[in-house]
């Protein structure tokens, strides 16, 4: 599959790390250009982009930034087709954030970010820690291997990132 990744955070990095070494086409970026990412995630197996390309010609883009940085994307997720799946890592850290009012005052996260991009999200790999997704993967078949959910609105896009999911060695925890 071709995958553009926006954000080189720890979630990003671990994502560029896992799915290049699953075998996908994986093209990475930031907001502060390609030349400013780390080595590491270039020598693992992503193509450092501008965040323009990243999102050109791909099965699946994921977001993997600060909610609060949903908004600053959106023009850019526009430019995709509405067959390009999009999932979202992230989660509310009103700390990190700064304060979203709408989700502060009940709306739901997944559908802000929803509302903000104007399309359908799939929702994975927000409910691990950083540190648990970068080193605790395992093949499948493995006892003890961690499962994560997998949330979205419709069976296809539910099941690209299921099948994304297991890329990164980590079972799908039930279907929602």
């Amino acid at each position: 599959m071709k995958i553009g990744i926006l954000g080189t955070g720890h979630i990003g990095k671990t994502l560029v790390r896992t799915l290049s070494a699953a075998g996908h086409d994986v093209k990475v970026a930031n907001s502060r250009g390609p030349d400013t990412i780390e080595p590491d995630v270039r020598a693992s197996g992503g193509r450092a982009v501008e965040a323009a390309e990243a999102v050109m010609d791909v099965d699946v883009v994921i977001l993997s930034i600060p909610l609060n940085r949903v908004p600053d994307v959106a023009s850019l997720i526009a430019t995709v087709p509405a067959e390009t799946v999009v999932i979202d890592t992230s989660n509310y850290y009103p700390a990190r954030d700064a304060r979203l009012d709408a989700i502060e005052t009940g709306r739901v996260e997944t559908l802000w970010v929803a509302e903000q991009l104007g399309r359908p999200i799939v929702k994975a790999w927000n409910a691990i820690g950083s540190d648990s997704f970068a080193r605790n993967g395992k093949p499948a078949g493995s006892p003890d291997r961690i499962a994560i959910p997998v949330a979205a609105d419709n069976d296809r896009d539910r099941k690209v990132g299921m099948a994304l999911v297991e890329a990164t060695a980590f079972q799908v925890s039930g279907i929602l």
